[in-house]
């Protein structure tokens, strides 16, 4: 029987693979699921709620779906910001998921902390139970 994979499980894949990312070589980095605020650990990852579409199901249940993820980065500087996009860039690209977007840094002035945020895609296969590139 296919199970369909839903947007809680994406968001909890995408946390247990980018709460494993050690960006200062150190330690890993946090990850968060809101956004961070004065008395949060910096640097750190945002995950924002994963969007999807349905492109076809089977008895009502999605079998082949495409997924978008948007993430965000927050540190004390530009440079890296940068780097942890490249270090969430290549441990995405293990499950096929491509970024699509980039958007300029920008500085938020209540944690006094620097953004980037990059967006990423991919297309889940119910039947291989496997994610694969959108063309």
């Amino acid at each position: 029987m296919i199970q369909e994979f839903t947007i809680k499980d994406m968001s909890d894949l995408l946390y247990d693979d980018l709460s494993l990312i050690k960006d200062d070589n150190k330690k890993k980095t946090e990850c968060v699921l809101q956004t961070p605020t004065t008395e949060s650990i910096f640097p750190c990852r945002l995950i924002n709620t994963p969007l999807d579409s349905v492109l076809k199901s089977e008895n009502a249940t999605p079998i082949l779906k495409d997924f978008q993820i948007t993430i965000e980065h927050w540190s004390d500087n530009q440079r890296k910001c940068m780097e942890m996009a490249s270090n969430t860039d290549k441990v995405l690209q293990k499950r096929n998921m491509l970024r699509t977007n980039t958007q300029p840094i920008m500085y938020d002035e209540i944690t006094k902390k620097y953004r980037l945020i990059t967006s990423y895609e991919v297309r889940w296969n119910g039947i291989t139970n496997s994610f694969n590139f959108i063309k």
